[in-house]
Parts: C-alpha cells; structure tokens; sequence
C-alpha cells in the first residue's frame, strides 16, 4: 500500500512539473510573449523634425556591377575604388577614368599628382595614369586601414586594427604614429570597437580624428599631440549614439564637419565646436540598421555619400527654401 501510494505522488509531481514546462514553452513563444519592458525603442529617434533639415537628395546614380568599397572627391571628380578597379567619375555619375588595381582596397585619397589607395594592412600609391609608384606595408598582422588624409607631404593613416594613426611621407617612408593619448587627464586613446576609424585633414590644415568608442572628434598636432576635443554622446538627433559613431567623416572649407552614423542612419553636419548646424539626410532615406554611408564634399557644399545598401552615390545639396 506505501508503495502505491508513493508511486502516486510521484506521478502526481512529475505531472505538475510537466504541466509547468508546456505552459511556459506556450507562454513564450514568439507569438504569445507579453511586451519587453525592457526593450529600447529607437522609432522616436528615426524622426526628425523638417525644420532640421538644411539639405535635399538632387540626385543619384547606381553603380552597377562595380561593388565599391571607397569614395572621395577631388576638383570636381568622384574617385571611387571597389573590386579590382579604381573608378574616376564626374559629379554627375559620367565615367572619366579607370585602371585596374589589386581587390581588397578599404579607403581612397586623391590630390594633385598621385592616388593613394588603403588596404586592410598597407596602403598602395598609383600615378595618375595607373602606375604602381610604391607599396607602404610593415603596419603588422593586426592592422586594418580604414581612412586616409593628406597634409603637406605627410599622409596620415588610421588604423583600427592596431587604434592608432601612423604618419607617412608622401614618398612612403614611416614617420611615426600615436595612440591618441595625452599627458592631461582628457587622454584616453582611441577606442574603437569596429572598424569605424577617420581622419581627416580640414582646409586650415588642422588634423582631426574620430574616437568613435567615445563619439568625440579630436584634434591633434602633427606629430600626435592632442589639441582638443569635442564629444556628443546621445540618442537624440544633436548627437551620436551606439558603440562606435560617427562612423564617417569628411570636412568641409569652413571647417565644420560632416558626418555619417550607422545603426540609426544619418548624415549631419557640425561646427568646428561640436554645435550640430543641419541635418543633411534623417534615417528614413536609409536602410533600417544599415550602414554608414561614407561622404565626401566639394566646394559648393555638397555631399556625396556612398549609400553601400544601395550600391549607388547620392548628391546632397543645401536647401534654397530657407
């Protein structure tokens, strides 16, 4: 009789446990889960108000079959590198020149005489015709070359593998490189959690780099010392928001800055003191959580942005209507 009865509480008890395992499989299936009050909810930020907006999409082209990779300007063309190609466009998408070069380029920098072409551990230099003129490589196994800028005869290369930018002469010979961090308390060195990295060089010949972990924009002194800074972390459309923005960045002649975000994907631009000025394109004209399109400006103040979801250049330009 004890072992009757013993074996029935036993049932009894697998019974309930096994009741308690179907009901919470049942209550958490996709469709029967209750609201996670933890959730963020991002569709406030998405919208931005019209009157922010300082500039309008005049036009656009696809790129085709060219995948690319990388886009700059330089007097009134588009230089793009993507494939094995190295592609001259005019502003209005009309082919100008091209020449084959090595797959696997990851940033483009043009000026008067050469092009220098970024590669995830060196950086290849190309005449104007094409021509191979040197191979900077020596930057390790961890590098990763994300952007390029040019001052005098020194190019300055960012390294996200490594977070540092090292300093090249225009003849390719390594000059040194730094860390970002200062022998004040604001030192904190580059944190950067993907490879998000720029720097850039403005028309008054001031050295600015992305610290994308601490969304801060840094000025330094050529030889690496830190100048300055200005950091705008927040949700809201005046700032920058996720692990590692602004993932993109060009400068204008002014010297304010335009900058690309993505996650929530936008494009503004800032004073030299960190005030946003306008919103040049709000989230909705992007793929929801895709990637930042990298921009490049001319002298008229136009942005051009290489929406990678799209495979295709889009052409910013100020508003007339206030």
């Amino acid at each position: 009789m004890k072992k009757r009865s013993l074996t029935a509480v036993i049932l009894v008890i697998l019974g309930v446990i096994l009741g308690v395992i179907i009901f919470d499989f049942l209550g958490n299936r996709p469709d029967r889960r209750g609201a996670n009050p933890y959730a963020l909810e991002v569709d406030e930020f998405l919208e931005v108000d019209e009157e922010l907006i300082g500039y309008r999409e005049t036009r656009n082209y696809a790129l085709g079959g060219f995948t690319a990779n990388a886009i700059c300007h330089h007097k009134g063309s588009l230089v793009l590198v993507g494939d094995s190609l190295l592609l001259v466009l005019g502003t209005d998408g009309t082919r100008e020149d091209y020449f084959n070069i090595p797959a696997g380029s990851t940033c483009v920098l043009a000026d008067d005489d050469a092009y220098y072409v970024g590669y995830q551990a060196g950086v290849m230099k190309f005449d104007r015709a094409g021509k191979l003129l040197g191979s900077w490589p020596g930057l390790g196994e961890r590098a990763v070359v994300t952007s390029l800028a040019r001052k005098d005869d020194r190019v300055f290369v960012a390294d996200a593998g490594n977070r540092r930018i090292v300093i090249f002469s225009t003849g390719g010979e390594m000059l040194g490189e730094f860390e970002g961090k200062a022998v004040t308390e604001v030192g904190h060195g580059f944190i950067i959690p993907s490879p998000n990295f720029e720097v850039a060089v403005n028309s008054y010949g001031e050295l600015w780099v992305v610290n994308p972990g601490k969304h801060a924009i840094e000025n330094y002194s050529d030889d690496g010392r830190m100048r300055g800074f200005w950091q705008s972390s927040s949700m809201k459309v005046e700032g920058f928001s996720g692990c590692c923005n602004p993932a993109e960045l060009a400068v204008m002649e002014d010297g304010s800055f335009v900058t690309s975000e993505k996650g929530v994907v936008r494009i503004k631009i800032y004073d030299q003191s960190g005030k946003m000025l306008t919103v040049v394109a709000p989230p909705a004209l992007f793929k929801e959580e895709g990637k930042a399109p990298e921009v490049c400006v001319d002298a008229e103040k136009r942005v051009y942005a290489l929406d990678f979801d799209r495979n295709m250049v889009r052409i910013f330009e100020p508003r007339q209507d206030g």
